[in-house]
Formats: C-alpha cells, sequence, structure tokens
C-alpha cells in the first residue's frame, strides 16, 4: 500500500509520526518526519515515544491480571487494600472500588487545573505534587486533612461510582494497588508480566529501554514564527524518572509515563483484540478481556460518551464501534483503537502538530487518519448476538448483563445492556437515547428488546428465551 494519502494528512502539519495498522492478521507500518531536530534524526520503526494516556490501558491490564489469578476483588473496597479509610469526605458512607478508578467514576480528582496557574504553585492534591520527586503518601493526599499537600479539591461533589470525571490520580492509585497487591514495584511488575513476555521494548522509566537513544522529542508549533520548536528532549525523559517510593505509594508516571513505539504498542493492542494471547504467548485469560471490552459506563459527557474498563468506546466513522484510548501531553497526542469483532486496529502518535478540534474530544489530524485507515484497511465482519436466557455473547466474546428480566417471554434490560448487545454507543439526551438515527424514550426503567430490534430493522430469531441477532443486517 503506498502511503501517499497519509504523506498528505501530516505535511506541514506534524513535525513527526508513526502509525501500526493491523488488519486482518496483516500489519502494516509507517514513519513520518523528525524525531529530533537538534540531532536531525528521523523517525524510524524503532523510535520510542512517551505515549501519554494511553498508557491507562495497560495499568489496566496489570491491575486486571492480578483480579484474574484471584489476589484482586475490583468491587471491594480500596481501603482494604491500603490499610487506611479512603473516602470522599462528602460521602463517608460510599466505598471506592477498584472498577470505579478504572471507569473514572470514583470521584478522586486531581485538584488543581494542570492549566491552572491562580494556585500559584501551592504544593497540594495530586496536580501540586505531581512532577515532584520528593515523597508524598497516599495518606497524606487522601486522609490527613492536616497534611500540607491535603487539598479539598481531592474530591468530586457526587457520590463515588454515579458521574465520570476523568482522573489522572485516579490511575496512579490503581498502579499503587498493583504495588500492594503483587508486593513488586508496578514499573517492575509491568515490565516482567507484560512487557517481556511480547518480547516489547516498553517501560514507565525511559533509562530502563533496551534502546534508550531511540526516544523521541517532543514539539509544539511556533505560532508567531510559523516553525516547529522542541518542547522536550530525549534527555529531559531520561533524567525525568521519579526515584522509586515504598511500594504503594508510586502514584506518579502511570497515568501517562509510557515509552514504547507504535509497532510493539500494537502487540499490547492485538493482545486485548485475541483474547488476552498475542502469537501463542498469554497475557490475560479471555473472560478478563471480555470483561475488559464490554461498556461498563454510558454517560453524556461530551468527550467520554462511553468506556470499558479503562478503554475508551468512539464512534467517529461510519458508526464503527472501535476501543481503546488517546493521549496528549508535552506536545504528543495519540491514539490506540481497534475492534476486536472486525479484526481491526489503529496505533497512532505524532510528537509535535498543528491541529484544530474537529468534535469536542478529537483533533482534525486523528479524524483524518482514522479515517483514511478505516476506509483503507477495513473489512466489516459479521456479527451475531447469541442469548441463551440471561448468558450473552457476541462472536464468542461475552457479555454479561447488569439489569434484566424476562416480561411476558421478552427479554427486557438496562440501556447501557442493550448498548452492550447491539456493539452500539446510544447517544444521550435529557428525555431521549438515539441508536442510529432512532429516538427512544429513556424514561423506560428496562428496554424491550424485541420491540427496539424491530424499531430499529434489525433481524433475529427466537426460540423461547433464546434470540439469534444477525447486527449487520
Amino acid at each position: 500500500y503506498k502511503m501517499t494519502k497519509l504523506t498528505k494528512i501530516l505535511k506541514d502539519k506534524v513535525l513527526g509520526a508513526q502509525i501500526a495498522i493491523y488488519s486482518n492478521g496483516k500489519n502494516f507500518n509507517y514513519n513520518y518526519g523528525m524525531r529530533s531536530l537538534n540531532e536531525n534524526e528521523v523517525v524510524n520503526d524503532e523510535t520510542i515515544f512517551r505515549i501519554a494516556s494511553i498508557s491507562k490501558t495497560v495499568v489496566a491490564m496489570a491491575a486486571l491480571k492480578l483480579m484474574e489469578e484471584n489476589e484482586l476483588d475490583i468491587n471491594d473496597d480500596i481501603s482494604n487494600i491500603f490499610g487506611f479509610k479512603i473516602r470522599n469526605p462528602k460521602f463517608p458512607n460510599s466505598i471506592i472500588t477498584t472498577k470505579m478508578l478504572m471507569l473514572h467514576t470514583s470521584s478522586i480528582l486531581d485538584g488543581y487545573d494542570d492549566e491552572d496557574l491562580s494556585h500559584n504553585g501551592i504544593e497540594k492534591g495530586y496536580n501540586g505534587v505531581n512532577g515532584k520527586k520528593y515523597y508524598v503518601s497516599l495518606e497524606d493526599l487522601l486522609l490527613n486533612k492536616n497534611s500540607k499537600y491535603y487539598s479539598d479539591k481531592t474530591f468530586g461533589n457526587y457520590k463515588p461510582g454515579t458521574k465520570f470525571n476523568y482522573s489522572n490520580f485516579g490511575t496512579g492509585i490503581l498502579a499503587c494497588i498493583v504495588e500492594v497487591v503483587s508486593g513488586r514495584l508496578f514499573t517492575e511488575y509491568v515490565e516482567t508480566e507484560i512487557f517481556k513476555p511480547l518480547n516489547i521494548d516498553a517501560s514507565f522509566i525511559a533509562k530502563n529501554l533496551n534502546k534508550n537513544n531511540n526516544i523521541s522529542d517532543t514539539f509544539y508549533y511556533d505560532e508567531k514564527e510559523q516553525v516547529f520548536k522542541t518542547n522536550k528532549t530525549s534527555d529531559y525523559f531520561l533524567n525525568a524518572s521519579y526515584p522509586p517510593h515504598p511500594l504503594g505509594t508510586n502514584f506518579r508516571g502511570p497515568a501517562g509515563g509510557l515509552y514504547i513505539s507504535m509497532k510493539d504498542l500494537s502487540k499490547i493492542m492485538k493482545t486485548l483484540m485475541h483474547d488476552g494471547a498475542y502469537k501463542g504467548i498469554r497475557i490475560l485469560k479471555k473472560e478478563t478481556v471480555d470483561l475488559m471490552l464490554q461498556m461498563h459506563y454510558l454517560g453524556d459527557n461530551k468527550t467520554y460518551l462511553a468506556k470499558g474498563l479503562q478503554l475508551k468506546f468512539i464512534d467517529y466513522i461510519d458508526n464503527v464501534m472501535l476501543k481503546g484510548h488517546t493521549g496528549n501531553a508535552y506536545g504528543v497526542r495519540s491514539f490506540m483503537f481497534f475492534s476486536k469483532e472486525h479484526d481491526f486496529g489503529v496505533c497512532f502518535i505524532l510528537n509535535g502538530g498543528r491541529y484544530q478540534m474537529y468534535k469536542p474530544d478529537l483533533i482534525d489530524i486523528f479524524y483524518d487518519v482514522l479515517k483514511y485507515t478505516q476506509d483503507l484497511f477495513f473489512k466489516p465482519k459479521k456479527r451475531i448476538v447469541t442469548i441463551n436466557n440471561n448468558e450473552v455473547s457476541l462472536n464468542n466474546r461475552k457479555i454479561v448483563l447488569n439489569n434484566y428480566k424476562i416480561t411476558n417471554n421478552v427479554l427486557c434490560l438496562s440501556l447501557i445492556d442493550l448498548a452492550n448487545i447491539l456493539d452500539v454507543i446510544p447517544k444521550i439526551e435529557k428525555n431521549a437515547y438515539e441508536i442510529k438515527g432512532v429516538k427512544f424514550d429513556i424514561n423506560d426503567n428496562l428496554i424491550n428488546l424485541e420491540q427496539t430490534l424491530k424499531k430499529l430493522k434489525i433481524s433475529y430469531t427466537k426460540n423461547n428465551n433464546n434470540y439469534i441477532i444477525n447486527l449487520n443486517s
């Protein structure tokens, strides 16, 4: 495939970029531009980037690995893990769980805005101490109101589990859970349990990379002078890693600090696409990945409509649902999105660019790259849902129903369960939700599956309480 159109998309807008595309067993890799202006180095297959928030997916994989080994209950109170009571002071009777951390619904926030300079460098809360190398205990941030690091801004004004609010701190706490439960430093755990088995040159500590001389600088575009300038150098990243603190307190770094190439990131992506294994190397059990790929959050947040466990769900192009994550830091913009059902995925990163917002959560370059790769490489596959009473699977991916009942021999279920079964992201408004352009009343507590399928003209067969649904109809 000639990538000339991709070059056209990136030309004059991006300084350096790397893309790894996977479709139906075939891999395509493409490199563009520079990784260092100072050293005049180009981006190649070996170039490694600090990928920003796509890192969160790997943190979740580590926690879920401990879950499947029966070391961690993701629905348990995290206080039981840390040995001190973690509560939103405004809701002292509501527990906070590991699952909530993965869904950004824990009500634990980052505190002061990264961009909010009005606090004059006060080092309180997660954002106040993030980037600092000195030791801060989780207890001082979450519990000890007399601590100089404690901030009222750490907790939201809503009950844990009820509302989405993107939280880097939540992912840092998740990494601390991995440490307490495994008895190992988070950085060492993921290297041993995920990266090394997959033969990946990746780490949350830049110096730990086998080829750390391949790290890309990051850049910003100077509008006044109309040139790209260096933001952070690879040397900055090599010296920026945090010293290891006692187990269970290394909350700074995991939310965005993974260094990896797109070619290697695509191995992690394919592990999630192929039931937890890559080329015969099993990283997670199938049922763990099934749980991760299921929609667990659905809301009206314009930037995050739906989420799996530390996965963002999107349907930007042709209503095709893709799952993955985006990243944004120091000039880097990145994404990893895939469809297990259609055996298609893309990992993309740029190290500095000129872009504008296409949608609330989507820059124009992301849209153009996704549209190009989907048009060229995406081949739709048949999707069949089978329902046997309450046992549901979509192309052999198990879906666990949250809230359902069988009334008059018809399955009625919650909106999020319907979304999982139909493999769609319903758009929620005040009194209605919309699927594929068809509006439904949101006040229905449980939704009649058969009426919905008929309204959407989706064909199905039924025998007693068993359904076979053809989603491509």
